[in-house]
């Protein structure tokens, strides 16, 4: 089972637009397919039709070991993609667990509990933020996606990620490999040609062969809680985002690296 966290420290990146997206390609292509909002602002759940608004239990009660899986998880409108919905209550969970030896490892133990074999892939969408929470993304996933907007603000997330990176593998002897590093909203600019520049020069092995480009198409999709496939397969937005899973699909899981 693959665990793959979408992650950047610095918000507005299309974290979340890959990460719902990059799952609906996965399913299309036959995969059981494992998302898990991990962010209070539940925009996952959102982007895929599901009103996490009240909603309860969520993932933040399977954390806790307050409701187990089956009762959190949602089937959702795609063929083989299930949801763990989040909302605000997500926001309790670093002091609840404040005290807990595992604190930080809840969702790496959640997870081994599930079984290999339960999916073919696990999706973890990050919170923007440094957290409690986004420790247990950190620990619990094997693979990270970094999606960097081609500004500089996004650039220093980026980098911020590749520092937690190796201070977890200090701290624990290992962390998650860095799978795909995706540039985000790009538009003709100079300054947007630099960054790409600089990303290919730091990144040269994992950094996507495809650019995703600014697509109201694919704002809209999230607006009606539809992936991009399912509201216009044939745009632009969808064709980078297919390319970009694809490419994801096919790469050979890395593993944890020592």
């Amino acid at each position: 089972m693959r665990r793959i966290a979408f992650i950047n420290e610095k918000g507005g990146t299309c974290k979340t637009t890959l990460c719902v997206n990059v799952a609906a390609h996965l399913a299309a292509r036959g995969q059981r397919v494992l998302v898990a909002d991990l962010d209070t602002q539940g925009h996952a759940g959102k982007s895929l039709g599901v009103d996490v608004r009240g909603l309860a239990p969520t993932v933040h009660d399977w954390l806790l070991g307050a409701a187990p899986f089956e009762a959190v998880r949602v089937a959702t409108a795609i063929p083989g993609l299930d949801l763990l919905p989040a909302n605000k209550e997500l926001a309790a969970f670093p002091v609840a667990v404040a005290q807990a030896a595992d604190r930080g490892a809840r969702l790496a133990a959640r997870l081994d509990a599930l079984g290999e074999d339960a999916y073919d892939a696990v999706l973890l969408d990050a919170p923007p933020s440094v957290s409690l929470v986004t420790e247990n993304v950190l620990v619990a996933a094997r693979e990270v996606v970094v999606p960097v907007a081609l500004t500089y603000l996004a650039l220093d997330g980026c980098a911020e990620i590749v520092e937690s990176l190796e201070r977890l593998r200090v701290e624990r002897g290992r962390a998650p490999a860095l799978a795909l590093v995706v540039p985000t909203l790009y538009r003709k600019t100079q300054l947007a040609d630099e960054i790409l520049a600089r990303l290919r020069d730091r990144f040269p092995d994992a950094l996507s062969r495809t650019v995703l480009g600014f697509s109201v198409k694919v704002d809209e999709a999230q607006s009606h809680g539809r992936t991009i496939f399912e509201y216009a397969p044939r745009s632009s937005g969808a064709r980078a985002l297919a390319a970009i899973a694809e490419e994801l699909r096919v790469r050979p899981a890395p593993g944890l690296a020592a």
